[in-house]
């Protein structure tokens, strides 16, 4: 398990990068936009490693009996 976790942790750390450019919103308008953006200039490395994560992840999930997880 300790494997798993091992390379899930940079896919967290890039997807606590792209929360903390989250701007601020005053409204779902604004909201929609920001998220939009960010997914428009979310780096390919980010996409790919949170794809290659997948398998780990819904492995952890199968064992885990569908309950929550460390992920």
């Amino acid at each position: 398990m300790a494997s798993l976790l091992s390379r899930f942790v940079p896919c967290r750390a890039r997807v606590g990068s792209a929360k903390r450019q989250m701007p601020s919103c005053h409204s779902v308008h604004d909201l929609e936009l920001a998220v939009q953006d960010l997914w428009a200039h979310l780096p390919q490395d980010n996409i790919r490693c949170l794809i290659n994560s997948m398998p780990d992840r819904v492995a952890a999930c199968i064992a885990a009996g569908g309950d929550s997880t460390r992920y």
